[in-house]
Parts: C-alpha cells; sequence; structure tokens
C-alpha cells in the first residue's frame, strides 16, 4: 500500500470521517424538524434507518460492480471500502434502535406492541436482524479472518444475501418513509419515495450479483459491440 495514493490507503478512514459528518448532519436536521412538530428521536430513528438500508446495500455492491465492470475506475477503493461502509451500516443501525427504544421504554413501553400486528412483526424481525449485522461488524477485520478460517468466515458474511431482503420487509413494517406503515409517534403523512429508490438499488444489485454468478463481464469492447449491434 505504501506506492498507492493516499487517498486509496486511508480509504476506510475517510469513510468513517463521512460518517461522523452524517451522524451529526442527522441530528442537526433532526432539531431543525422539531418546529414542525416532529421529535428529534422520531426524526433520528428514520434517517438513521434510512442511511443503515443505504449502507447495506453500498457495502453489497462493490463485488458484484467490480466484476461485472473490471474497468471502472476507483475499483481499488470500492474494494477496501466495503467493509468501512458495512460497519458504517450497522453504526446507523445502532443508532436507530437507539432512538426507538430510548425514548419508548423511558416514556411508555406499551408502545412496543400496541400499534398493531404489522408493528410488532417488524420489531421481532428486526431483532435477528440486527444481532446478524452485529456480528458482521465486529467480525470486518483481518483478524477476525484469521482466527475463523477464511472458509467460515466467507460462510458467516453469505448471510448478508438473507439479510438484505429482510431488512426490507422490516422497513416495509415499520417505516412511514416506505409509505406502509408508521408508528404512533409519526404525525407525518407516509411517502413511498424512500421505498421506490431502495428497490430500484436493490434490483441493481440482484442483476449484478447475477451477471457475476454467470461469469457475465462486460468490457467495453463489448458494450460497444452489444450498442452496435441494437442501432
Amino acid at each position: 500500500m505504501a506506492g498507492h495514493p493516499w487517498h486509496l490507503r486511508h480509504i476506510r478512514g475517510i469513510i468513517y470521517i463521512g460518517l461522523v459528518i452524517a451522524i451529526i448532519s442527522i441530528f442537526v436536521v433532526s432539531y431543525q424538524g422539531v418546529s414542525e412538530g416532529t421529535p428529534v428521536n422520531v426524526s433520528v430513528r428514520e434517517y438513521s434507518g434510512l442511511w443503515a438500508l443505504a449502507l447495506l446495500l453500498a457495502s453489497m455492491l462493490p463485488g458484484p460492480l467490480n466484476y461485472v465492470f473490471p474497468w471502472l475506475p476507483l475499483r481499488g477503493h470500492l474494494v477496501l471500502g466495503r467493509r468501512a461502509l458495512g460497519v458504517s451500516a450497522f453504526v446507523f443501525a445502532v443508532l436507530h434502535v437507539i432512538s426507538y427504544l430510548g425514548p419508548t421504554l423511558a416514556t411508555n413501553w406499551h408502545e412496543l406492541y400496541t400499534p398493531g400486528k404489522l408493528w410488532g412483526s417488524g420489531l421481532m424481525l428486526g431483532i435477528p436482524l440486527f444481532i446478524d449485522m452485529a456480528v458482521l461488524a465486529f467480525t470486518s477485520r483481518n483478524k477476525a479472518v484469521r482466527n475463523m478460517g477464511p472458509h467460515k468466515w466467507k460462510k458467516w458474511h453469505k448471510t448478508v444475501y438473507i439479510l438484505l431482503p429482510l431488512v426490507l420487509v422490516h422497513a416495509i413494517f415499520l417505516g412511514a418513509d416506505f409509505g406502509v406503515n408508521h408508528g404512533p409517534d409519526v404525525k407525518a403523512g407516509s411517502d413511498a419515495g424512500a421505498l421506490v429508490t431502495m428497490l430500484i438499488l436493490t434490483a441493481v444489485w440482484l442483476a449484478l450479483f447475477l451477471l457475476r454468478k454467470y461469469k457475465v463481464r462486460l468490457a467495453p469492447q463489448r458494450l460497444r459491440r452489444i450498442s452496435a449491434s441494437s442501432k
């Protein structure tokens, strides 16, 4: 790594700096939203949940993206930064959980189940998802790979393929931003824009994943041939 550019050598540190900036920004925006009647903890919960899902997707994209498009710039940045993106997703998941459980348990713990079966199911689903994200985050170190062994480590980290669709289900059951359901402390109307965006990104990842599975690599020459044949 000594001969590489500084931004490649320190890509993980750059991502973690971005993580801190994003968290600060969430709190600033959430405090500004108090004047509109939205409690700080509700805004933090919603923003951190969206960030956790977005970064989970971002951490899963580099592998298939680099395989399908081997000529892409910033290839090394994507490879070296994906673990940091996954850890950042877990940090936002922690913030997401704290911003809900903290105020709820302190004021009215009955709100854990009174909003209905869909809400309760979403909360119960969130427990194993959070545990899995925690394990993935804490084993995202070279030392963990050595201790667990590459085969066992890789097998455990493949659970992310199950984690992603279940996180989407969790968000649909609970997320006001997903336009399906929302908690009793959310006063704003539902908005499906975030759901559409996340589903599109998930579809992009799935397409890239399938292309990699069938060993399809889109080199520039092949793309030109495809473009020429379509005219």
